[in-house]
């Protein structure tokens, strides 16, 4: 079973990443926005790997921390979800995702693609008696940081915007989150994270 794979990045798309390793081995691993988010301009990387084995096929799923494969080994466990759709959920963010399900908050879960009212019920009830979701405490600071999107350089902001676009979030949104960017981030790869997280 692999379950941590560091390499060179060869190719690097929102749903994949391939990584080429020391060994002279290249493997394709499924991501989500957000880690793409933090690849999307790396030279190489390393990923906490779920190796998902079935009788017709083999998948690789890649994550930057072991609380996200957790999450992610919780929500395939779910009938109905499997690891794409997994991945979808994860896009939300750690953060907003067991917000939601600590507060019964369907309609975040029904934001997701492919995710109805009755599997964003399921989720969050087969979700909420989890150990870590019930004593996890989601990191609010960053939110109540004054807003400093006119000390940002036009070009960055446009970048931003595009990249985000491309990626299907609602222009009024992307919009709305720049008015919260924290001070303390001033380059591309930190506020990307940063906005597809509050997104």
């Amino acid at each position: 079973m692999i379950g941590y794979i560091s390499g060179k990045i060869i190719e690097c798309s929102e749903h994949s990443v391939l990584i080429l390793t020391q060994g002279w081995l290249g493997y394709e691993i499924g991501i989500h926005e957000i880690t793409f988010s933090h690849l999307i301009n790396a030279e190489s990387t390393d990923l906490y790997v779920y190796h998902h084995i079935t009788e017709n096929a083999q998948s690789l799923f890649g994550f930057t921390t072991l609380d996200e494969k957790k999450l992610f080994t919780e929500l395939i466990k779910i009938s109905g979800v499997g690891g794409k759709v997994a991945l979808l959920i994860l896009s939300l963010g750690k953060n907003t995702l067991i917000q939601a399900v600590q507060n019964d908050d369907k309609k975040v879960i029904e934001s997701v693609k492919w995710i109805g009212k009755k599997m964003a019920e399921k989720i969050i009830l087969e979700l909420k008696d989890k150990d870590f979701v019930k004593a996890y405490h989601w990191d609010v600071t960053l939110s109540k940081t004054k807003a400093q999107q006119t000390m940002l350089p036009a070009t960055l902001l446009e970048n931003i915007k595009m990249t985000l676009t491309t990626m299907w979030y609602q222009t009024r949104d992307i919009e709305r989150v720049m008015m919260t960017i924290p001070e303390n981030l001033t380059e591309l790869q930190d506020i990307l994270p940063y906005m597809i997280r509050e997104l």
